[in-house]
């Protein structure tokens, strides 16, 4: 064989050997980089119960931080993003918490059937595999839920499985986050707490993900910091408070390292704009893109990501805060009806009929000082006491000066100007405020992160149509009317249904009722057939708008993913839930009551508008203001989930107003049902 022959064979078979060492070399290295996942849960540290394995130490550390067990635990780790997790919607329990996780996507608890979840129970299968009894129940209730809620959706959708590592003697039901559709775990490591890390790390090996449970306390403590020490440069390492047995809405304290997207030293999500909070549901999808997994269709949550530099104390604050908002709601209430109670007998005492007049006058004025009040003592944080009186004694003491600075009935703009103008800025300061009022959304309850609750929809609504009504000074039915009615109305409709402010479809609905009444009742030429369809055209066109807007801001916005993104079954399944919940809330408790309360109060007032309203009935813009208002509540109500609450809301208000409307000096009240109309009356 010829030397230059025998020098390209030799050639070409070291090219050859070279080749296969680097994909020799290439086939490990790929197996190495190939990201995973790690669910690690906390619990709080319980009384040792019998059989369970003690520990050597479950004092908790850093105790004297006044930070919570779970997230004092947390804050100790520099690595993590520090945050929140909205646990469930509506309703709290530690299985539905759990289920939620598996889902990727919730719903009220009041829209399934039974309302509770089964009784879940943990045991091993054959070989080191697990599985959950009593799981087909699982799946029979979530077939009842009006959303597309499939329960162990997340190990499904991992190749391989997921595996479970728990701890012996415990009941572990915390298994329930790695079980597939089928109530089935792939792999199960049950044995000591002390070592959890060390088995995460064996199980990896074999499985993409692995949910932990670890022991509470000192022990966990010094699990996680191993878990951490060995985390791969591509493995996401999630660290949540297990879901606790407890009762009422819970926030569950999280660390999170090894997240892609994002910048700061906490996170959030679409799910909640909310830095240093983000839902349960956000999990599912959060592992599956780290681990380059399609997130199935139906899924409602959205991928977590880094957001804001927020610390422990000031997640510790914000959970503080929002834990006492709902136990101080009716006190408030209460508060403000008995200081007007008083002040009405008071002035009535004083000065007899003119003094009533006065204290009706007063409070009706104060009603509308109240919602931006209870901002004010959002932004104080006082205590239940110093709340209250903040509240009640804020509102009647500037409505006070308003009655003593401003004449009747003009004055009631200044209330309603400086309450809308209040809350357009802390909208777009991220809801600050509002998610931190006794009026606010409740992102403990998970229903709504930021932005306007409906229930806030309607009192804002209804604070619109009086300032429009009070400013303006034409004191008759005019096309400058109706476009500033109808103006007015569309800016505050896009705030409330901008995906990154507001709240959604629901608000565009409820101020397109009033606003359209309002400005067809401002038309000098009357209600025509084509001004009419207008009006009922201006929902749809105010959620075109709505689209556009959330689309050009990266919003991210319920409409725009159940409905633009949505499938029609999504579509479906939104309907159908709103209208679901709304008659829950209309056939429980006194929901059949308000709603017969408000006909009748509806009715009386449109029966006897004259002697109720006197010379005030026959003012166009008083009258377009509180016809307008009934529109927008009975429009709220058909269009949002909370339904009859709406009305109820928006009715109380209109009595306020009318209340107000009725005890001024050249009111009904004054001279009687004859008084004289207020056409004429001096200009204020």
């Amino acid at each position: 064989m010829q030397p230059s022959r025998l020098r390209l064979r030799a050639l070409l078979l070291l090219a050859f050997a070279a080749c296969l060492a680097c994909c020799a070399a290439a086939l490990p290295a790929r197996a190495a980089a190939e990201s995973s996942a790690v669910l690690a849960l906390l619990p709080l540290a319980p009384d040792t119960p019998a059989g369970v394995e003690p520990l050597p130490d479950t004092d908790p550390p850093g105790g004297d931080t006044g930070l919570p067990e779970v997230l004092g635990i947390l804050a100790g780790h520099p690595e993590l993003a520090l945050g929140a997790l909205s646990a469930t919607q509506s309703g709290y329990s530690q299985t539905q918490a759990l289920l939620d996780i598996t889902a990727g996507t919730r719903t009220s608890r009041s829209t399934y059937t039974p309302k509770d979840p089964p009784d879940l129970r943990f045991t091993r299968g054959d070989g080191d595999s697990g599985l959950i009894v009593n799981w087909i129940a699982a799946l029979l209730r979530a077939d009842t839920a009006p959303a597309d809620i499939t329960p162990g959706l997340l190990a499904s959708s991992v190749p391989g499985g997921v595996g479970f590592v728990g701890i012996r003697g415990n009941p572990n039901l915390e298994a329930i986050a790695a079980s597939d559709r089928d109530g089935q775990i792939a792999s199960v490591s049950i044995g000591s707490p002390l070592t959890v890390a060390q088995r995460t790390r064996e199980l990896l090996r074999r499985h993409r993900f692995v949910v932990a449970l670890l022991p509470p306390a000192t022990a966990g403590d010094d699990q996680l910091d191993q878990l951490i020490a060995d985390r791969a440069d591509d493995e996401l390492l999630i660290a949540e408070q297990a879901p606790p047995p407890f009762r009422g809405p819970q926030l569950l304290w999280a660390g999170m390292a090894g997240l892609r997207d994002g910048h700061g030293t906490s996170f959030s999500s679409a799910t909640t704009h909310l830095d240093g909070v983000a839902a349960g549901i956000d999990l599912l999808p959060t592992i599956l893109d780290h681990l380059g997994v399609r997130t199935p269709d139906g899924v409602t949550g959205q991928p977590i990501r880094l957001s804001g530099d927020v610390d422990a104390q000031t997640l510790n604050a914000l959970d503080e805060r929002l834990s006492v908002i709902q136990a101080r709601r009716m006190p408030a209430l209460q508060t403000f009806l008995f200081a007007w109670l008083a002040i009405i007998l008071l002035a009535g005492i004083v000065r007899d009929r003119v003094g009533v007049r006065f204290g009706l006058r007063l409070g009706g004025l104060a009603m509308m000082w109240l919602p931006a009040m209870v901002l004010v003592s959002a932004a104080l944080e006082p205590s239940r006491q110093g709340e209250l009186f903040v509240i009640a004694g804020g509102s009647f003491a500037l409505a006070l000066i308003t009655d003593r600075l401003v004449r009747w009935p003009r004055a009631a703009a200044v209330p309603t100007t400086v309450g809308l103008l209040f809350y357009l800025v802390d909208l777009a300061n991220h809801s600050h405020l509002i998610i931190r009022s006794l009026l606010g959304p409740s992102p403990r309850s998970g229903s709504r992160f930021y932005g306007l609750g409906n229930e806030l929809e309607i009192v804002l609504t209804v604070m619109l149509l009086i300032a429009v009504a009070a400013w303006w000074r034409r004191r008759e039915r005019s096309r400058g009317g109706a476009v500033a009615f109808a103006a007015a109305g569309t800016v505050l409709a896009l705030v409330m249904g901008s995906g990154r402010l507001g709240a959604d479809v629901g608000g565009i609905f409820t101020v397109a009722g009033g606003a359209a009444v309002a400005t067809l009742l401002m038309l000098p030429g009357g209600i025509t057939k084509k001004a009419l369809l207008g009006a009922l055209l201006t929902p749809v066109v105010g959620l075109a708008v709505l689209a556009a807007i959330d689309l050009v801001t990266g919003g991210n916005g319920h409409f725009t993913r159940t409905v633009l993104d949505g499938s029609l079954a999504d579509q479906v399944n939104t309907f159908e839930r709103r209208y679901e919940l709304a008659w829950n809330i209309l056939k429980s408790g006194y929901g059949p009551l308000l709603v017969a309360l408000c006909a009748l109060a509806v009715t009386y007032a449109v029966k006897h508008r004259q002697r109720i309203y006197g010379g005030v009935e026959t003012d166009p813009l008083w009258r377009a203001a509180l016809l307008g208002g009934l529109g927008a509540s009975i429009s709220g109500s058909l269009f949002n989930d909370s339904g009859p609450t709406l009305l109820f809301i928006g009715v109380v208000a209109l009595v306020f107003l009318t209340t107000y409307l009725r005890a001024g000096p050249d009111g009904p009240a004054a001279s009687g049902p004859t008084s004289a109309s207020l056409a004429g009356q001096r200009e204020r």
